[in-house]
């Protein structure tokens, strides 16, 4: 399961999740770091997966180059195998299969006519297509309601499987996690509480 842990000038928090067998690090917004911490969690607690894919896909957790760890150290931490991608919900570039910093890039086929392709890709693939490229947009930056006004405005082809793969992402309800979240922190709190008609007096 993904960690929390928090910053140390106590600007707010960071995920550390197992991706394909290495630790990746998410970063977090500000509102992520609130709503967390307002649902109790602290440095060191366990994230749900389900609950940090809730804030990849609302933009509050994100990656950007090089936050994947190669410590060995690092990857000796007790995550599961593919721990985070739960039901293989989350995008992959097209190219690598990583999910680390993907960008929807659409590219000028180099054909005339401005005919368009789109695809989701990573750093490396996005610096090898970049003279081709004419749109890159992070997917932190995206969300349902985006991706329907990319398409509608011809700036993404309607007929890419990139908006069939996006289209579903985010038709998934992953905000229920929160939801989730506290079912299972008040259920923890009265499995915890304490029978007072046991108690001593105090005299």
């Amino acid at each position: 399961m993904p960690t929390l842990h928090a910053y140390t000038d106590g600007s707010g928090f960071y995920a550390k999740a197992n991706l394909n067998g290495r630790v990746v690090t998410f970063q977090l917004t500000s509102t992520a770091t609130q709503r967390l911490s307002s649902a109790g969690l602290a440095d060191g607690s366990r994230l749900p997966g389900k609950l940090l894919l809730a804030l990849i896909q609302s933009g509050d957790a994100f990656t950007g180059a090089g936050t994947a760890a190669d410590d060995p150290n690092q990857v000796a931490l007790p995550f599961g195998e593919g721990d985070l991608d739960v039901d293989g919900l989350l995008p992959r570039c097209e190219e690598t299969g990583g999910h680390i910093d993907l960008h929807l890039v659409v590219l000028d086929d180099g054909l005339g006519g401005g005919r368009k392709r789109a695809r989701l890709l990573a750093l490396e693939p996005r610096h090898v297509l970049r003279k081709q490229t004419t749109l890159s947009v992070p997917m932190a930056a995206l969300s349902w309601r985006a991706l329907e006004q990319l398409v509608a405005s011809g700036k993404v082809p309607a007929d890419a499987k990139v908006v069939v793969t996006l289209r579903r992402w985010f038709d998934h309800q992953l905000a229920s996690a929160w939801d989730e979240l506290a079912k299972l922190r008040a259920a923890r709190q009265e499995g915890l509480a304490f029978d007072r008609a046991d108690e001593l007096p105090l005299g």
